[in-house]
């Protein structure tokens, strides 16, 4: 399965797409007294039920929607989408009100990259203030558990939203709730032998997107539904997904499925490894060899995401979702009696795992290699990333590995903050009105990733590029900066050239004053709290950003002011700011260390505090005299 597989898409809400907005105000509307000034269209009621039946497969599920639109200011247009996939659900409008639909599908692309998706565009035209469009349509799932999850956020505000979910007294069914708020009410009632649970909204504000928050799903009500067993109409038990073990055994006969013929998927595996003396040196080949060869392209494809393509397939394409190229990985590996395994995940934007089997709690699959009792995790859709160095969206991170009849259950080992370095040192002389030395970037983990998968694949232009990415001080010429360990597999790169600065150094009289800090890093993230409601996540990994400056003090001339040292320690975060001077040299030392990915909202004016603090002892300049 892929990283952002249709499902999700689906179930994250049914985003909707304004193409248009003109006109003048009106004030006769008492929703305007909940709308910002900007907006107009609202969701004026939607009513959505789900029920389920039983089927030739065991459960299969209905989805009702009737979702209505108004305008309350101006004229305007409006075009939703809808997204579903044939293989696992199918849609139909049964009626629209001032409505035009229309069908469409990635299937009947003639190009080689397709998906499994099927769109559905409503499209509104609000001609008159106040006019409301809407329509009414089932989506069927023929097996239920495709019907994983639903989101209850939308884009715009809600006058009134249901969600009622009727379950059947032969059906166990867990819903599982989370980042619930005030704004989601809750009833469950029984109806004879079914039980009815209602979700309500109204008048709840549109969500908007803050910046540097978590991810949806831990930031916006949402459920997963998980299916653990039904009765079938004989009385006996068909089990579902009770357990992870049983959602292994489904994911595990999709594999069984594949006719995989690896006779050219094992030639090319020797070619790879050929000089190879080590089984680790052949499993870093094969990994390099996948990640620089084969184009990851997040499609789907085969069973709603989740049955990959054969390893020959991929070899022969050279491009395939994550699904597919774990299951290549797999069997390069097997070509070389080595212990290849599919394992699937959910990455760190889910907020869930295995002890909740269903369908929604992954998105991910990589490959492991087990060699004795080591286990090495191999997701190739991460093209810079070295063996045993693991990218955020899957270090910490609960997996699933295949292993025969019951599947291991375990996590990837965890990333620290100085797993993902990045450490500069300058060393500089005053010239004149300028500063001079040499300057050096060590970066490891995930700002290796970040740095080589912004530059160009043959490093031509180079200094344009680490302009680009706010490298300061750079020469002319391209042949004036080196960067050594440019290979995926590298455990770091390294940059290095002559710096010149003149922003940093101002001369007056008989005095320098001399900025020592030259990155300010972070220094933007103060946050507004006025209508601030979701926690601070600005950095998707745990890092550790380091610089060292070194200032040659010049003969004739002594420190006349250096500023104080910052030392702040918190949970979440650690800012470190030092000036030491040894001989003739003053150093500045600034560390900046994030513990966690991210900080609660309580947390955010402390936080501010703090960087403003930082802030202050980035803006401080060293002042030397005669």
């Amino acid at each position: 399965m892929k990283k952002n597989f249709l499902l999700s898409l689906f179930l994250l809400g049914m985003a909707s797409l304004p193409i248009g907005t003109f006109a003048a105000k009106a004030t006769e509307d008492p929703l305007l007294d909940y709308l910002e000034e900007d907006e107009n269209i609202i969701i004026n009621k939607d009513v959505e039920k789900i029920t389920f039946s039983r089927s030739s497969t065991g459960v299969s599920a209905k989805y009702n929607v009737q979702k209505y639109y108004k305008n309350v200011r101006w004229v305007d247009e409006y075009v939703d989408i809808l997204p579903y996939n044939e293989e696992s659900s199918y849609l139909k409008i049964n009626s629209v009100q001032n409505v035009t639909y229309k069908h469409s599908s990635n299937l009947t692309n003639g190009g080689i990259f397709f998906d499994g998706m099927n769109l559905c565009q409503v499209e509104m035209n609000f001609d008159s203030k106040g006019k409301v469009c809407g329509y009414k349509y089932d989506q069927d799932f023929p097996e239920a558990i495709y019907l994983a999850r639903l989101v209850f956020n939308e884009p715009m505000f809600v006058a009134e939203k249901s969600v009622t979910i009727e379950i059947p007294s032969w059906l166990d069914l867990e819903i599982k709730e989370y980042a619930f708020n005030e704004s989601i009410q809750k009833e469950v009632k029984q109806s004879g032998s079914n039980k009815i649970i209602t979700y309500k909204m109204a008048n709840v504000k549109a969500e908007k997107e803050e910046k540097h928050t978590p991810s949806t799903l831990f930031r916006c009500p949402n459920i997963i539904f998980v299916y653990k067993s039904a009765q079938a109409s004989n009385g006996s038990k068909m089990t579902l997904f009770e357990t992870a073990q049983d959602q292994y055994k489904w994911y595990s006969n999709l594999l069984k499925q594949n006719n995989e013929q690896t006779d050219n998927v094992c030639a090319q595996t020797k070619k790879i490894t050929e000089g190879c003396k080590t089984n680790l040196e052949k499993v870093g080949k094969i990994y390099e060899w996948v990640q620089q060869n084969i184009r990851y392209i997040a499609f789907e494809d085969g069973i709603n995401g989740f049955k990959p393509h054969t390893a020959d397939k991929v070899l022969d394409n050279k491009y395939g979702d994550c699904k597919g190229m774990a299951n290549l990985l797999k069997h390069m590996l097997k070509c070389e009696g080595i212990d290849g395994r599919m394992v699937w995940l959910g990455t760190s934007s889910l907020p869930y795992d295995y002890t909740t089997p269903s369908l929604a709690v992954d998105n991910h699959a990589i490959c492991a290699a087990i060699m004795g009792k080591d286990t090495i995790y191999l997701d190739a859709t991460c093209e810079y990333a070295a063996l045993k160095e693991y990218p955020s969206s899957i270090a910490g991170q609960h997996v699933m590995i295949e292993n025969g009849g019951n599947c291991i259950l375990t996590k990837i080992p965890d990333n620290k903050p100085q797993d993902n370095l990045d450490s500069t040192f300058v060393s500089l002389n005053i010239s004149g009105n300028t500063l001079k030395g040499d300057y050096k970037n060590v970066r490891r983990g995930e700002d290796k990733i970040y740095f080589l998968a912004n530059m160009d694949d043959d490093f031509t232009d180079v200094v344009k590029s680490l302009n680009a990415l706010g490298f300061k001080g750079l020469p002319e010429s391209d042949d004036e900066v080196k960067i050594a360990n440019t290979q995926a597999s590298d455990r770091e790169v390294v940059i290095s050239y002559p710096i010149e600065l003149t922003n940093e150094l101002v001369c007056a009289g008989n005095e320098y004053l001399v900025s020592m800090e030259l990155d300010n890093k972070a220094s933007n993230i103060i946050i507004d709290m006025k209508e601030r409601k979701s926690a601070l996540s600005f950095l998707n990994y745990k890092a550790s950003d380091a610089i060292t400056t070194e200032l040659t003090i010049p003969a004739g001339y002594k420190v006349a002011y250096t500023p104080a040292n910052l030392s702040i320690d918190k949970p979440y975060y650690k800012f470190e700011v030092k000036y030491t001077k040894k001989g003739n040299k003053l150093v500045y030392y600034r560390s900046i260390i994030m513990k966690k990915t991210i900080i609660p909202l309580s947390e955010i004016p402390t936080w501010n505090k703090d960087l403003e603090a930082l802030r202050s002892a980035y803006l401080e300049m060293v002042v030397l005299k005669k």
